[in-house]
C-alpha cells in the first residue's frame, strides 16, 4: 500500500503496452495460481485520484501480468471502480477485500455489500482486517466473525476466508493455528523483520496448514501511513525498492507480494521486478538485513504493539 516515487506524473508511462509475462506461484492450499507481483489499491483509491486514473492503473497492471488485486471498502472507491476493468478477464484475476465488522449479521451485510460494488457474484477472498487489533473470542465465537464469514461462504459469495494485519505477531500464531484460514496477509519487510518477526512467527505455521502467504508492507507502509495525498512516499527508499521485493519473495512459503502503486510508473517498476525475478544471494541478503536492523532501530514499532 505504499508508493515509492516522490514525484511523477500518473500518465508517465502513457504509451500502450502489450500484455506481459509475470511469473505466478500457487496460492497455498487454495490451489489458485497469482502473480508473483499483486496491485493494492489503497494509494490509488485513497490518493484523490479519479475514476479514469485508477482504471488506467489497474488495465496497466493487468497488460502487466498482474493478476491478484488488494483492496477494501474504505479504499474510496477502488471497489466499485475496478468492476467494470476486470468484467472481460474475471477468471484470470483474484479480487481480495476486506472486513472489520464483529457480529455475523454485520460480517455477512460488509460482504454482500462489496460484492455489490465490486458488481461480482463472488469475491475470491475476504480477510480479517488488521487481527491485532481484535479480541480473538470475536472472531470465534458462534455468532461472530468467522461465522459470518462461513456463511457467505456457504452462499457462494466467497471463496477463500484469510486475516490480514500489521501488529501483535502472535495474534496470527493463535489465529493460524486453528488451521480455519486459507490466506493470511502479514506485513512482511528486510526492517520489520527486526521488529514484528512475522517471517520467523508465522511461516513455519502456514507450512504446516499450506495456508497461502501475500505479503504486505514490503516497502515499509507510506510516512507517516499517510495514504490521502498523491504525494506519499515509502519509508523504504527508493535504492531499495528491487531487494525489497525480492527479500519478500524470497522467503520460503510467500506466494505474492502486494505493491501499493499510486501511479503507471511505479507499477511498471514493480511488475518489472516480477517479472525478472531472482532470489537474493546470500551476501546479498546479508547486507540488506544488517541495514534493516539499523533502520529498524529507526523506525520502532511503527505499526502499533509487537
Amino acid at each position: 500500500m505504499t508508493g515509492v516515487l516522490a514525484t511523477s506524473s500518473f500518465f508517465s508511462s502513457k504509451k500502450t503496452i502489450e500484455k506481459n509475462i509475470m511469473p505466478q506461484r500457487t496460492l497455498g492450499r487454495t490451489g489458485v495460481k497469482v502473480s508473483l507481483i499483486g496491485l493494492g489499491l489503497g494509494p490509488l483509491g485513497l490518493g484523490g485520484y479519479t475514476k479514469t486514473e485508477l482504471q488506467e492503473g489497474v488495465k496497466a497492471a493487468i497488460n502487466k501480468g498482474i493478476s491478484l488485486f488488494d483492496m477494501q471498502p474504505d479504499y474510496g472507491n477502488a471497489e466499485k471502480w475496478i468492476g467494470p476493468i476486470i468484467k472481460d478477464c474475471r477468471d484470470e484475476v483474484f479480487l481480495m477485500t476486506k472486513i472489520w465488522e464483529q457480529s455475523k449479521e454485520k460480517v455477512i451485510a460488509q460482504v454482500q455489500e462489496s460484492a455489490r460494488r465490486l458488481d461480482v457474484k463472488c469475491i475470491d477472498a475476504v480477510l480479517i482486517n488488521n487481527i491485532g487489533m481484535f479480541d480473538l473470542k470475536t472472531i470465534f465465537e458462534a455468532n461472530g466473525i468467522l461465522s459470518g464469514l462461513k456463511a457467505t461462504q456457504k452462499q457462494g459469495l466467497i471463496r477463500y476466508i484469510g486475516v490480514s494485519g500489521h501488529m501483535k505477531t502472535d495474534q496470527f500464531v493463535k489465529i493460524l493455528e486453528t488451521g480455519e484460514f486459507d490466506v493470511v496477509m502479514p506485513v512482511i519487510n528486510f526492517v520489520d523483520r527486526h521488529t514484528y518477526n512475522f517471517e520467523g512467527k508465522i511461516l513455519p505455521i502456514t507450512t504446516k496448514y499450506n495456508v497461502g502467504v501475500i505479503a504486505m508492507k514490503v516497502l515499509g507502509g507510506a510516512i507517516d501511513l499517510n495514504y490521502g495525498t498523491r504525494k506519499q512516499r515509502a519509508l523504504i527508499n527508493e535504492a531499495d525498492f528491487e531487494p525489497a521485493i525480492r527479500y519478500a519473495l524470497g522467503l520460503p512459503g510467500v506466494n505474492s507480494a502486494v505493491i501499493g502503486c499510486k501511479n503507471i510508473e511505479e507499477i511498471n517498476l514493480a511488475t518489472e521486478v516480477g517479472q525478472g525475478y531472482n532470489a537474493l544471494d546470500m551476501r546479498e541478503l546479508d547486507d540488506l538485513l544488517i541495514r534493516g536492523k539499523q533502520m529498524a532501530e529507526q523506525w520502532g514499532p511503527h505499526f502499533g504493539p509487537v
